[in-house]
């Protein structure tokens, strides 16, 4: 037990700037290990911005709620996936061959390409997410649990599926080449079973579209560079997580069309029957 309390600390020490505690040191054993437990600290993550929404959204207007919800998870994470996107969209976007893409991607600097990207992606999530706030608190806030989960689960997905295509020494390759189906099975098995148990049978859907995200991201940068890297990672965690809240709001406008139909045309319908 004490082990894998190590492992899932160091998953989260990996992915999150959240303290740990000084007895959790860094080992290259736990952190290949701590892949299978990405989905957890996602969830984790998720918690955290579903509690600041909660809680700012009886002090303040919902889209400061948003708002400081949306800081307080860039925060805890350091901005790492957020990163990743803007440097792999800089990457296709400003190279023609593999060779320049990986090299744009490697730059510290952020080109227009990854300007222009994050500011979509972060005012797309803070639409989104305001307008899950306005329709119920609870789509907001489990919705955060849940698109935080995803998107640590879609990396999980890339890593077993795709090669890792960086041959600089660091620390993804020690978690990208530790992958195994057992722990790619556990990590699912987590984040079906709090998906449902979040939403019940609404989760189908939205784990639907969150696989189609995960699959279409994979398949292009594989398709563009031969395989991913930590940066194409972040993009495609931040790309699920979009794609879930989006999902989350289709489903609320359609059982919101469904009930008025019904309650305008059930008269009728029941009459006939």
């Amino acid at each position: 037990m004490r082990e894998q309390l190590n492992i899932l600390f160091s998953a989260i020490q990996f992915l999150t700037r959240l303290p740990v505690g000084r007895w959790i040191t860094y080992d290259p054993g736990h952190l290949t290990k701590s892949v299978a437990y990405f989905p957890v600290v996602g969830a984790l993550v998720g918690v955290l911005g579903a509690a600041v929404i909660a809680v700012m959204s009886l002090l303040v207007p919902p889209v400061l709620a948003v708002l400081f919800s949306m800081i307080a998870t860039v925060v805890a994470t350091g901005a790492i996936h957020e990163d990743g996107l803007a440097d792999t969209i800089d990457g296709l976007g400003g190279g023609h061959t593999r060779e320049r893409m990986m090299e744009i991607m490697k730059d510290s600097r952020v080109g227009s390409y990854g300007v222009i990207a994050l500011w979509f992606s972060l005012t797309l999530k803070f639409v989104l997410l305001n307008e899950l706030l306005t329709r119920d608190l609870w789509l907001a806030a489990g919705g955060l649990m849940l698109a935080h989960m995803l998107g640590r689960s879609s990396t999980v997905v890339l890593i077993y599926r795709y090669p890792y295509v960086r041959t600089e020494p660091g620390k993804a390759p020690f978690i990208v080449d530790s992958m195994t189906t057992p722990r790619l099975f556990l990590s699912l098995s987590f984040t079906f079973l709090f998906s449902v148990l979040l939403f019940g049978w609404k989760a189908f859907f939205v784990l639907a579209v969150a696989s189609i995200a995960t699959w279409l991201t994979g398949r292009h940068v594989n398709r563009r560079i031969g395989g991913i890297t930590g940066d194409t990672l972040g993009a495609a965690n931040q790309i699920v997580e979009l794609s879930v809240y989006l999902a989350l709001l289709m489903q609320a406008n359609y059982l919101t069309l469904v009930a008025l139909i019904w309650k305008y045309f059930s008269p009728v319908i029941l009459k006939w029957i």
